[in-house]
């Protein structure tokens, strides 16, 4: 029987409360070229409220996202002095094996993320036991293995078949295609997906009339 727990907590709509005056205080800290700061100033006031909120579409966005979060993470390491932790931009998981302790973790996070002006999202930000696996980052997470999301492979196959039609069309070439799904592959490497990944090939192999390889994937 595996034992523990886990908090996996996600931020109310993280990006559209970033702060922009909390953002700037926490730059400041490092930067002290005033053209600098005044460059990143406009950067951010791209956004239709001039007050808080960034655009998903901002290359600078999830590297801006970091650095407003840095503050949490140095929380949660060196003030609750939590071992088994992990964040990916606002998404972020607590392993324990005391359930009690996630419980006290998740409101004394709650409370720091007031000094962000940001929240928990209630929903989404939940405690429960590691038997049971976690979403994260499009797998299904156990404690030995990880699955990839049901979800994930039926986008996977409609792409495909996007792919079918525009292979047709001759828009799209074969490389073209190998390389999207490399890309891929790359990805869903990091779960248990041989078999899956075998399926793909042949199928890729049929649909675009090629001789049964493994070539590029």
């Amino acid at each position: 029987m595996i034992k523990g727990f886990i908090l996996k907590a996600d931020i109310k709509h993280f990006f559209d409360s970033v702060n922009h005056e909390v953002l700037l205080n926490i730059l400041k800290r490092k930067i002290k070229d005033n053209r600098v700061l005044w460059l990143i100033n406009i950067i951010i006031k791209n956004f239709d409220d001039k007050i808080k909120g960034m655009p998903l579409g901002n290359m600078t966005s999830q590297f801006f996202a970091n650095i407003y979060l840095n503050d949490l993470d140095h929380f949660i390491k060196h003030k609750l002095k939590i071992k088994y932790y992990l964040r990916y931009v606002d998404d972020f998981v607590i392993l324990h094996k005391n359930k009690n302790i996630l419980e006290e973790y998740k409101e004394k996070i709650s409370r720091y993320l007031k000094n962000l002006k940001l929240e928990l999202h209630p929903d989404k930000s939940k405690i429960f036991s590691l038997y049971k696996g976690t979403d994260l980052l499009g797998f299904r997470v156990f404690y030995h293995y990880k699955l990839l999301r049901k979800r994930n492979i039926k986008q996977f196959y409609k792409k495909l078949e996007k792919f079918k039609e525009m292979y047709e069309d001759k828009s799209l070439d074969y490389d073209q295609i190998v390389l999207s799904i490399q890309g891929w592959f790359a990805y869903v490497g990091w779960a248990n997906t041989y078999t899956l990944r075998k399926e793909i090939i042949k199928m890729v192999n049929i649909l675009f009339s090629k001789e049964p390889t493994n070539k590029g994937i």
